[in-house]
C-alpha cells in the first residue's frame, strides 16, 4: 500500500513549508528514515525523512524548489515496485512549464521579454515576492531564471542591481552627446521611476537588507507575545562561587562522557529543570482561558546564528544527566552553524533559558517565547565587591537572573518563589554531583 509523504507541523505556529531541495529524484529508491527533501519551516531548514522504505513516486505537480506547501497535505508517495501510484492534484496556482514554442520567438522578443509571464500570475518564490513587495518592485518586470521561468530571490537582487546601475551613470551621456542614441533610452537623463530602495542605494544614504525567514518569523512571534501576553519581569543576583567551583570539579568527567566541555548554561539547564519540578506553573501555558500543565520538562536554549535566533529543545531535561545535556547542547551548536535541524529538535519546548553572559551582557529581560509562560535571562558572571556576613567586604562572582513571566499564568508571588528557587540552587548546586 502506498505510504503518504507530507510536511508535518513542526512548531506551534507553522502552517506552510517552503521546498528548498529534493534530495532524492522521483523513481529513486529510499530507505526508511532516509532524508529525501529539504524544507524551510517557520524557523529553520530541516531534512524530512522517508516514512518507509520503497520508491519515491507520484510527486505532486508544482512541488518544486521555491514552492510553498501547506502542512499535512500529501506531496508524494513511497510505494513498492509494481504498486499503483495515486495521482495528486497540482498545487493551487501551479502552471506546468510552457511547452516549447519554436516559431514565434522573434515576435515575442520584439514586443517585450516579460510578455509570456504576464499571462496569469508570475511564478515566483515566497521569498522573492516578499522582497519585491518590500522594495517596491513590480515582480512582473523581473525576468525569472528558476524552473519554468520562476522568479527567484537572486533575480530580484539582480534586478535591483541593474536598476541602480542604470540610475547612477545617467548623466554621463550628456558630455559626449552621441547622436546615434535616439531610442527610448535617450530619455534616461531624467531619473527613471526606480524603486525608492534603488534610489536610496544609489545616493549612498543607505542600503536595503531583507530579513531572513528566521528573523521574520521571530519578529512576528515576539510581537504576538508582547501584544497577547501581559508580561512582567523579576530580577535577583546570585552568587556563582559554588557553581563555578562545581563546573571545574566535574569538567573532566563530563568532558570524557560527553566529548564536549561542560558550560555554565548546561549547569543552568539542570538547575532550572529541578526548580520547575517544584514550580509547575512556570512550566505551563495559557490556552483558551485555561492552563495547560505540562508533565514533561523540555527546556529550550537560545542560540544566535547568522540567520537569526533559534531555540533547540532539550527534552526531559530533568531526567538527563549533565553529560547528556552537555552532549546535546554541543550537537545543537553544530546544527545551528548550518541551520539543519530535525523537526523534533525545535518543538515542544515548555520553558526557555537565554544566556548572553558570554557576550558581556550583565542583565537583560527577554520576551516570553510563546506559547510558554516564562523565560530566564542570564547575565555575565561579574566579580563584585559585596558585604559579607562578618561585616567585611569581599569579592564574589555574581550573576543577574531575570525571569520574564506571562501574568495570566503566574502572579508576582509565584514568580518570585520560582526565581528564588533557581537562585538557591545556583548558590548550593551540590545536588548535581
Amino acid at each position: 500500500m502506498a505510504v503518504e509523504f507530507y510536511i508535518h507541523k513542526m512548531s506551534e505556529h507553522m502552517e506552510t513549508g517552503e521546498i528548498i531541495n529534493w534530495l532524492v529524484t522521483e523513481g529513486g529508491h529510499v530507505e526508511e528514515h532516509q532524508p529525501i527533501i529539504e524544507v524551510m519551516t517557520d524557523k529553520f531548514v530541516v531534512e524530512l525523512e522517508a516514512p518507509a522504505a520503497g520508491i519515491l513516486a507520484g510527486i505532486r505537480p508544482g512541488c518544486v524548489p521555491g514552492a510553498t506547501v501547506p502542512v499535512g497535505e500529501t506531496i508524494a508517495y513511497i510505494v513498492q515496485p509494481g504498486e499503483d501510484v495515486p495521482r495528486l492534484a497540482p498545487l493551487p496556482g501551479y502552471e506546468p512549464p510552457p511547452v516549447p514554442e519554436p516559431a514565434p520567438v522573434p515576435a515575442v522578443a520584439a514586443t517585450s521579454a516579460v510578455e509570456p509571464e504576464l499571462i496569469g500570475r508570475v511564478k515566483s518564490t515566497p521569498v522573492a515576492r516578499r522582497m519585491a513587495k518590500d522594495l517596491g518592485i513590480d515582480i512582473e518586470a523581473v525576468r525569472g531564471t528558476g524552473p519554468g521561468g520562476r522568479v527567484m530571490e537572486a533575480d530580484i537582487r539582480a534586478f535591483v542591481t541593474a536598476r541602480t546601475a542604470a540610475t547612477a551613470p545617467v548623466e554621463q551621456p550628456a558630455a559626449p552627446a552621441p547622436p546615434p542614441q535616439t531610442k527610448t533610452e535617450a530619455v534616461a537623463p531624467t531619473p527613471a521611476p526606480a524603486p525608492v530602495a534603488a534610489a536610496g542605494a544609489a545616493d549612498g544614504a543607505f542600503r536595503w537588507q531583507e530579513l531572513t525567514p528566521v528573523q521574520r518569523i521571530t519578529g512576528e512571534r515576539m510581537r504576538e507575545s508582547v501584544v497577547n501576553a501581559p508580561q512582567f519581569a523579576l530580577e535577583v543576583t546570585a552568587d556563582a562561587t559554588n557553581l563555578l567551583w562545581l563546573r571545574e570539579a566535574l569538567q573532566d568527567r563530563v568532558t570524557l562522557e560527553a566529548r564536549a566541555r561542560l558550560s555554565v548554561t548546561g549547569l543552568l539547564v539542570k538547575i532550572v529543570a529541578a526548580a520547575l519540578t517544584r514550580h509547575p506553573l512556570a512550566n505551563a501555558q495559557f490556552d483558551g482561558g485555561r492552563l495547560r500543565l505540562h508533565h514533561d520538562i523540555n527546556i529550550g536554549v537560545a542560540f544566535g546564528t547568522d540567520q537569526g535566533l533559534v531555540v533547540p529543545v532539550i527534552k526531559h531535561a530533568d531526567r538527563k544527566t549533565l553529560a547528556e545535556v552537555t552532549a546535546e547542547m554541543a550537537a545543537f551548536q553544530e546544527k545551528a552553524r548550518t541551520m539543519h535541524f530535525r523537526p523534533e529538535d525545535l518543538s515542544d519546548g515548555t520553558f526557555t533559558v537565554s544566556n548572553l553572559g558570554m557576550f558581556g551582557v550583565e542583565r537583560f529581560a527577554a520576551i516570553v517565547n510563546p506559547p510558554q509562560s516564562a523565560i530566564l535571562s542570564v547575565g555575565a558572571v561579574v566579580k563584585t565587591p559585596v558585604a559579607l556576613s562578618n561585616d567585611t567586604v569581599g569579592v564574589r562572582p555574581l550573576m543577574a537572573l531575570t525571569v520574564t513571566i506571562d501574568h495570566r499564568v503566574l502572579d508576582g508571588l509565584q514568580g518570585a518563589r520560582f526565581l528564588g528557587e533557581v537562585k538557591q540552587k545556583i548558590e548550593t548546586p551540590y545536588f548535581l554531583i
